[in-house]
């Protein structure tokens, strides 16, 4: 795990210096460090949140998600190049969040004591709540720095959609729904994983 964390640090690090020596702009640096630190302290901060240790292949594959969904992304334009890119990581955001989750409310020694079904639904509402989540955290964080994540100020008619509606409600109600459906493919993968490890 360490390796991997390793090589995606250097990674960022220099992509922040060639972004800055060549002149990029501020928001590419931006990206880049805020990027290379959540990397260094996703997984510490969640175990000291949630008292849950993460399994080490869970963490990498949320820090290469992170690198991939905000610097990556963003870097090279991809949320508007590739349609299919918002989607996909949305969707992959979905699964993650409920693996994560699992672990936190429902550890090793607790999960014979609340039957399978009941963990199931739990997981699909959790990755509902945590895609809506998303979205008001996108929201907020266009108001406080001007940004446009929403794509409010976008015309964009690569989204489906009735004409009435603006660009920024059809990616917010597209994120949320594929979100959700990456948590209830998140909790899919939990019941085939706890039915074949009975």
């Amino acid at each position: 795990m360490r390796i991997v964390q390793l090589l995606l640090s250097l990674f960022l690090s220099a992509a922040f210096v060639f972004d800055a020596v060549n002149d990029k702009g501020f928001l590419f640096c931006f990206y880049a460090l805020i990027t290379l630190l959540l990397v260094i302290v996703l997984g510490p901060v969640f175990t000291t949140m949630f008292k849950t240790k993460l399994p080490d292949s869970l963490i990498i594959v949320a820090d290469i998600f992170v690198v991939f969904c905000i610097y990556i992304g963003n870097r090279f334009d991809l949320y508007h190049r590739f349609f299919a890119y918002d989607i996909l990581l949305h969707l992959l955001s979905g699964v993650l969040i409920v693996l994560a989750f699992y672990e936190v409310f429902f550890p090793l020694s607790y999960r014979e004591c609340v039957p399978l079904g009941v963990r199931i639904v739990l997981m699909a509402v959790i990755g509902l709540a945590a895609a809506g989540f998303w979205e008001l955290a996108e929201y907020f964080f266009d108001i406080l720095t001007g940004f446009d994540v929403q794509r409010n100020l976008v015309v964009d008619t690569e989204l489906l959609g009735k004409t009435w509606q603006n660009p920024g409600l059809r990616d917010s109600m597209n994120d949320m729904i594929n979100g959700t459906i990456g948590g209830i493919i998140g909790s899919a993968v939990i019941f085939i994983r706890e039915r074949m490890t009975r």
